[in-house]
């Protein structure tokens, strides 16, 4: 029986990145209790007690009030954590409300905003001088010479809370979705994606484009206290994600990073007056070896359950800071390049025997042999399965035993019905 003067900790969207949080903090003897607005992988967890709420996409007033009403029950104040943007965007805008009943692991509102809004962002880094790709104002783009090319376009924001209301106007949602990034090598190729995708320009912003894969893509995580200094550091990379050019992270391993760039996150986060976990992403430009800062996720993120076996842990930071349970001293990961790997093991095995050549990347594609030795660690994650939450495991297996007969049944009724072969 956990100690009832022990602050609990809310975890919302339970997924990978969820779950990894309930883990952590529950094999350190925290309550945690698993938000959703569906069951998912993190809410079977032997280590949290799951509670249905509304999805703050749709229904973000529903949501807080779902948080008030349960805060009344609690005699010390739970921890929350939101794991995904519209969760943390739905905390951060009522984060003085929520205080009454919690300690949000949430910087506040203005940050969170400008973090989320890329139409913001940019504009706000450019002016301060770090190192993002440059952004073209729509009306100079369509007159720009060839050299500013390749361009990217991609949404101003993925999800905020109470977003999901504007599915009645043409499934905005789902469409910037589809179109998160899409790279445009000219300018006549732009006028065909405008033409194609007119009502979405108010919704996007173009970028200079930096070229190569999702294994370019560097992490820093973080976190920080009320005074905006750092307690935690991690580094790492992303292995491989999907799809390969721009996907989520599916192997992730810990690597040491340039010191300047863990200075230059230090100075940012200064400059934010940030507080919270969050992920700074940054990728190499093959061109000339720059790391240009990519995005800002003011929140945790997929692969974060890593931390912990780089000796920074950081949801325990962060728990043991904003509840004061014990004195927390900087910690930073040294780990060297791939010792230790973050896997979703079941996916990444799915994508690389099948998925990626499916998926136009057939140069990813492994044999048996061949995708093993690429997951050689001397300490491995495996986010679906751990010796002490063996039901997460059996619920991992069973959803992607579902998956895959599903696209298998599809596959076969297509060519069934149209007789192919």
């Amino acid at each position: 029986m956990k100690s009832s003067n022990t602050n609990p900790a809310l975890v919302f969207n339970c997924h990978y990145n969820g779950l990894s949080i309930i883990q952590e903090l529950g094999r350190h003897g925290v309550q945690v209790f698993a938000l959703d607005s569906t069951r998912s992988v993190g809410t079977v967890s032997r280590y949290a007690e799951f509670w249905r709420c509304p999805d703050p996409l749709k229904d973000e007033e529903g949501f807080i009030n779902f948080l008030l009403d349960r805060g009344r029950i609690f005699k010390v104040p739970p921890v929350l954590f939101p794991t995904n943007d519209h969760w943390v965007t739905a905390i951060a805008k009522h984060k003085v409300h929520l205080e009454r009943y919690y300690i949000p692991c949430v910087a506040d509102w203005s940050v969170v905003e400008l973090l989320v809004r890329k139409d913001k962002f940019y504009p706000w880094a450019m002016e301060r001088g770090y190192p993002v790709p440059k952004l073209y104002p729509i009306d100079e783009l369509m007159k720009a010479e060839s050299d500013v090319y390749p361009v990217i376009a991609k949404p101003k924001y993925r999800r905020l809370s109470g977003q999901g209301r504007e599915d009645d106007k043409g499934n905005i949602v789902k469409r910037l979705d589809e179109n998160r990034m899409v790279v445009l090598e000219s300018n006549s190729a732009l006028h065909r994606f405008l033409s194609a995708n007119e009502d979405l320009l108010p919704y996007l912003i173009f970028q200079e484009y930096v070229p190569g894969m999702a294994d370019r893509m560097y992490t820093v995580g973080i976190y920080a206290d009320r005074n905006h200094d750092v307690l935690g550091i991690f580094t790492g990379r992303k292995v491989r994600g999907f799809p390969p050019d721009i996907g989520d992270c599916v192997v992730g391993q810990a690597e040491k990073l340039p010191s300047e760039l863990v200075t230059l996150v230090k100075k940012m986060v200064k400059d934010l007056h940030y507080h919270g976990i969050a992920e700074f992403e940054f990728k190499k430009d093959p061109r000339n070896g720059e790391f240009r800062l990519i995005e800002i996720n003011p929140r945790s993120w997929s692969w974060i359950g890593i931390t912990p076996a780089c000796d920074v842990s950081l949801p325990w930071i962060a728990y043991a800071d904003l509840t004061g349970i014990e004195k927390v001293l900087c910690k930073e990961s040294v780990v060297d390049r791939g010792d230790v790997k973050y896997i979703k093991i079941l996916e990444d095995f799915r994508n690389c025997k099948h998925s990626y050549k499916k998926s136009g990347f057939p140069a990813y594609q492994m044999s048996m042999l061949q995708w093993w030795k690429s997951l050689r660690a001397k300490k491995k994650i495996c986010a679906e399965f751990c010796y002490d939450d063996p039901i997460v495991g059996l619920y991992s297996l069973v959803t992607f035993t579902k998956e895959v007969a599903a696209a298998f049944f599809s596959r076969w009724h297509g060519r069934s019905r149209w007789g192919g072969k």
